[in-house]
C-alpha cells in the first residue's frame, strides 16, 4: 500500500512538473510580440538607410514584407533573412491591425517610409485569450493589450 501512495503521489508531482515546463499563452503571445517589434523596427531602419520604402503585410497566419518594385507594385522583400515571411507559431494568430487609430482592412500594407512612419500603428496578435500589442510609431514597442 505505501508503495502505491509513493508512485501516485511521484506521478502527481511529474505530471505538476511537465505542465510547468510548457509555455503559457500570455509568454507564448508576449514573446511573438517582441520578435514583430523588433522585426519592423529593423525593417523600419532598412528603409531609411537605403532611402526607399518597404512595407509590412499582415494575415491572421503570419506576416511579410515587401519593396516597391520598378513596376512601382510591391513585391516580396527576399534575400534577406531577416525579412522572409514569417508563419507564427499555434496558437498565436494576429486579429487586428489599426493605423492612425482606424481599424485596417485584411491583408492593408503598413508602409514604412525612409523618413517617418506616417501614422502610428497597432498589431495585435492573440494566443486563446491572451492578446498582446505592438504600437509603432516614434519608437516601436510591446504592450499588454486588454482590448476587445
Amino acid at each position: 500500500m505505501e508503495v502505491l501512495v509513493v508512485v501516485l503521489l511521484a506521478a502527481i508531482t511529474v505530471s505538476f512538473v511537465v505542465v510547468k515546463l510548457g509555455p503559457d499563452d500570455r509568454e507564448t503571445v508576449r514573446s511573438e510580440a517582441a520578435r514583430l517589434a523588433v522585426s519592423i523596427q529593423q525593417a523600419q531602419d532598412e528603409a531609411v538607410m537605403t532611402g526607399s520604402a518597404l512595407a509590412w503585410r499582415g494575415d491572421g497566419e503570419g506576416y511579410q514584407y515587401l519593396r516597391r518594385g520598378a513596376d512601382r507594385n510591391w513585391i516580396p522583400l527576399d534575400g534577406d533573412e531577416a525579412f522572409l515571411p514569417r508563419r507564427l507559431p499555434l496558437p498565436v494568430r494576429l486579429v487586428d491591425v489599426e493605423v492612425g487609430g482606424l481599424k485596417a482592412a485584411a491583408g492593408a500594407l503598413v508602409v514604412l517610409s525612409p523618413s517617418a512612419l506616417a501614422s502610428p500603428v497597432r498589431i495585435v496578435l492573440e494566443a486563446n485569450s491572451e492578446r498582446a500589442a505592438v504600437e509603432v510609431g516614434a519608437t516601436t514597442r510591446v504592450v499588454p493589450y486588454r482590448g476587445s
